[in-house]
């Protein structure tokens, strides 16, 4: 039989509170342990030019190669940063919580429970997420309940709780709005080498860069609710491959099921342009044949891919609203399953590529999300959203695209994953108002007629 101990009313010593806050967070401890353990190896002299070394290196990295050095090294100093000199760090931290009653009593010891900040990470400059270890007798529901006032206490735009496991949460914390401003519509290119089908312009990053999407190789679905801004995708895209659809290198299908939202270029669709249900399910079985044809093609030729060129052009679908067809009208939603589903799964190597645009991303209304590679969320209408659009996790690590207000103001924004480092990235695609619609189509129809060779 063990030993049972009678509990005292004596609270842990600080020293041994002082080692088990080390231990916590050994960097406190190696970082000087190893300056001195190399001014002793090496001398003081050495070992200041080494550290010299070191943070000029930095310097260059920060300059020379923007990229890489905001991808690998921003997010940990950014985090390191916040972690100790923010509102995350020991004394400020306990205050918050006291401020908004985020503690736990020990009544019989007299001992203050506190919420543990366990990690801090920060993928974006704009968003941090805090692991935090709940205090004994907390749930998330706290934490939920004083979202609003831990925000404006941080001075942040919105907080939002994620449940991590069993006594842990997320707080996803949006420190600022890096999107203040409409983005104007993109330019259109006067000539076809000057489009990288590959990275076509869309809008803007949180970082101030170009947003670039892939168009060829590659099937894309944006999901976000009514009002999000999920068109300005579209016509961003089609303003930016304006001379390729132009010279012909570049085919549209369009399916709108709400008639309005792309009647507009019905002229430079050259009539493959479906909005009721029933032709939409013609349009998307012709673009299929269209698809096996050309396979047939190529496998005569001798060819297993081609560039898009007038002889093999890009075909690119665009269905809108396409929980429409294959969850709501189901007289015609099994046979477009179907042929959706063949064409996104064999039509790369052809360029056939969709587009598809939806609401309800959820495996109930489109069983073939997972053939869209390439996905896009934006403003949504439930925290579950995020996380089937852009992976598992996403939200926690930063996509709280259910916490975009849902005004006017914020469409065009949401997020997409780098799929290398599935870090979410906040975004906003540019604005296409009525006249560079005009623009667009008298573009395609009258424009000059530019180069026809393939776009590599």
């Amino acid at each position: 039989m063990g030993w049972k101990w009678n509990a005292s009313k004596r609270v842990v010593a600080a020293e041994f509170r002082a080692a088990r806050w080390l231990a916590r967070n050994p960097e406190w401890m190696l970082a000087p342990s190893a300056v001195a353990a190399g001014a002793c190896t090496l001398g003081p002299t050495t070992t200041g030019y080494v550290l010299g070394g070191a943070a000029g290196a930095t310097g260059l990295w920060y300059r020379g190669h923007p990229d890489s050095f905001d991808t690998l090294a921003a997010p940990v100093l950014r985090a390191w940063q916040r972690r100790w000199f923010g509102a995350y760090s020991g004394g400020r931290w306990r205050d918050l919580m006291d401020v908004h009653k985020l503690t736990t009593e020990h009544r019989r010891k007299k001992v203050t429970n506190y919420p543990r900040v366990v990690r801090v990470r920060s993928y974006s400059p704009s968003i941090d997420t805090v692991l935090v270890k709940l205090a004994k007798g907390q749930s998330p529901m706290h934490f939920a309940r004083q979202a609003e006032e831990l925000a404006h206490a941080i001075e942040a735009e919105r907080i939002a709780i994620e449940l991590v496991k069993p006594g842990y949460v997320a707080l996803v914390v949006q420190r600022d709005e890096p999107f203040t401003d409409i983005i104007p519509a993109p330019d259109m290119p006067e000539h076809s080498e000057d489009v990288d089908l590959r990275a076509v312009l869309l809008g803007e990053d949180e970082y101030g860069g170009d947003w670039t999407e892939p168009v060829q190789g590659t099937h894309t679905l944006t999901a976000g609710g009514t009002g999000s801004g999920k068109n300005s995708l579209a016509f961003a895209k089609l303003r930016s491959m304006a001379p390729l659809i132009r010279d012909g290198i570049v085919r549209l299908w369009v399916c709108d099921p709400k008639y309005l939202e792309f009647a507009a270029i019905k002229p430079i669709t050259e009539n493959r342009y479906a909005d009721d249900a029933g032709d939409c399910l013609e349009l998307i079985e012709a673009w299929v044949d269209d698809m096996e044809r050309t396979q047939k093609r190529m496998q005569r030729a001798g060819l297993r891919s081609v560039q898009p060129s007038r002889e093999y052009p890009l075909n690119l679908l665009i269905v809108d609203e396409i929980g429409s067809l294959v969850a709501y009208r189901p007289e015609y939603a099994r046979e477009i399953t179907a042929l959706l589903a063949r064409g996104t799964s064999m039509g790369r190597a052809t360029n056939h590529v969709a587009d598809a645009y939806i609401q309800e991303p959820d495996k109930d209304t489109l069983k073939i999300r997972d053939l869209f590679p390439n996905r896009v969320c934006l403003r949504a209408t439930s925290p579950t959203h995020p996380d089937m659009v852009l992976g598992e996790g996403a939200r926690e690590r930063g996509a709280i695209a259910d916490q975009i207000p849902a005004v006017p103001e914020t469409a065009g924004i949401g997020y997409r994953t780098d799929e290398r480092s599935r870090v979410p990235r906040r975004v906003r695609a540019a604005y296409t108002t009525d006249d560079n619609i005009r623009e667009l189509v008298e573009f395609v129809r009258n424009g000059q007629t530019g180069s026809i060779r393939s776009i590599a």
